[in-house]
């Protein structure tokens, strides 16, 4: 664990521009089987939400998430910043 304050950017940098993206997940139980129901929205900057994923379990909520953050970092490693980060197509 972190000694100090979180910080996401180096020295010089704004840690709140538009290339920062949230990822949010809303979860809840419904009677029945699967049990378990996971909406996964991403929420770029100054946009509305955009779906990413619904799941219905564990398994496919740590998946997907998985997913959308390797997805993020590798648009970082490319320097395309722009865009979601959610799959074209």
């Amino acid at each position: 664990m972190a000694a100090g304050p979180l910080s996401s950017a180096g020295a010089g940098t704004d840690p709140w521009n538009e290339d920062m993206r949230s990822l949010v997940l809303r979860a809840w139980l419904e009677p029945g089987v699967p049990h378990l129901r996971v909406r996964i929205v991403e929420i770029p900057p100054g946009r509305g939400e955009r779906p990413v994923a619904v799941t219905t379990s564990i398994d496919e909520t740590c998946h997907a998430v998985r997913n959308w953050l390797e997805t993020l970092q590798a648009r970082g490693s490319n320097g395309n910043g722009d865009g979601a980060v959610t799959r074209e197509g």
